[in-house]
């Protein structure tokens, strides 16, 4: 495989792979990619060869430990299910070729099911992507979903953010949101200024990301979106998310200020019906392992997991 640096043109070839496909993960978002420092994105290397995209990594130097035992991590490839055992096949075959232990992350089981007992498996569920159905999220309809309505209407009693004159209201983030949306990022209270120098040195990858998915929306990227919820002047709710080319909602990020009761399924709904009516699944992605974004995740009812197998050669145990 004729492996060289990935570029940001190159996701414009992903995108068409990928809506050829059934893929409901968050791999190949050009945010995930890009945002995170794990994946090393400068040095990040792409292939294509018989329709089949190739992607791989070596991880961020804070991370290598984890991974010791192998000098590339490779994507799963993006292609139809009718090639995947090849491109497994020629995974290995480089991996041996560069003296390198193959380490494919995040295979979904799909491809497992074709793969068979081939390789070798480990699965996290602490990385495994909650899916649910658009209309669930939507409508909330059932006993499973009182809780949930129950929160919404007392924001909606509250705050009034369908009434006319109100004070609160549910809208598409705007430049002029920046500091208020970081500032609710931050969890600095209302009567701290924003300061730029201090926020740049408290930075985290989880801003990085951010900054990088609104610079996206500016550049005209129109499969992201970025949602706010504002009270008297106050952004209380911040929401970044993205439809992918295999027509998923994807929602990378989310946050909420809790003095606010029912901010959080507020926003929740109002991103669903505004942007995820027509989507296969809703993916709000891992819960790390952290119980409480666990039960959070779980009480919306997920109706399938996106499930992360790393997938090893057998012929190097």
């Amino acid at each position: 495989m004729q492996f060289r640096q990935i570029q940001d043109d190159d996701f414009e070839i992903i995108a068409d792979m990928q809506s050829k496909t059934q893929y409901n993960g968050s791999e190949y978002s050009m945010l995930y990619l890009k945002g995170w420092e794990f994946f090393n994105y400068k040095e990040m290397q792409i292939a294509f060869e018989d329709g089949v995209i190739y992607i791989r990594f070596m991880p961020h130097d804070k991370y290598k430990e984890e991974f010791d035992t192998t000098k590339y991590i490779y994507l799963p490839p993006l292609c139809t299910l009718d090639k995947v055992k090849s491109a497994y096949a020629k995974i290995q075959k480089q991996s041996k070729a560069d003296n390198d232990l193959m380490y494919v992350m995040a295979t979904p089981d799909e491809y497992v099911e074709i793969l068979g007992d081939e390789y070798l498996y480990k699965h996290n569920e602490d990385y495994d992507e909650y899916l649910y159905l658009p209309e669930n999220l939507i409508n909330l309809t059932g006993k499973k979903y009182h809780g949930k309505r129950n929160h919404i209407n007392n924001f909606i009693k509250l705050y009034a953010p369908d009434a006319e004159g109100s004070q609160c209201c549910f809208r598409s983030y705007k430049e002029e949101d920046y500091k208020k949306v970081m500032a609710l990022i931050a969890g600095w209270d209302e009567q701290k200024e924003f300061d730029r120098e201090s926020f740049d040195e408290m930075k985290n990858d989880e801003f990085k990301v951010i900054e990088l998915g609104l610079d996206m929306i500016y550049k005209g990227c129109q499969r992201c979106f970025a949602d706010v919820v504002e009270y008297n002047d106050k952004i209380i709710a911040f929401c970044f998310g993205e439809i992918t080319p295999s027509n998923v909602g994807l929602v990378h990020f989310e946050k909420g200020d809790i003095a606010y009761d029912g901010v959080y399924p507020f926003i929740n709904q109002r991103v669903a019906q505004k942007h995820f009516a027509n989507v296969r699944f809703i993916n709000r992605q891992e819960d790390m392992g952290l119980e409480g974004l666990r039960k959070s995740k779980q009480s919306y009812y997920p109706v399938a997991f996106s499930r992360k197998n790393a997938v090893e050669s057998k012929l190097e145990q």
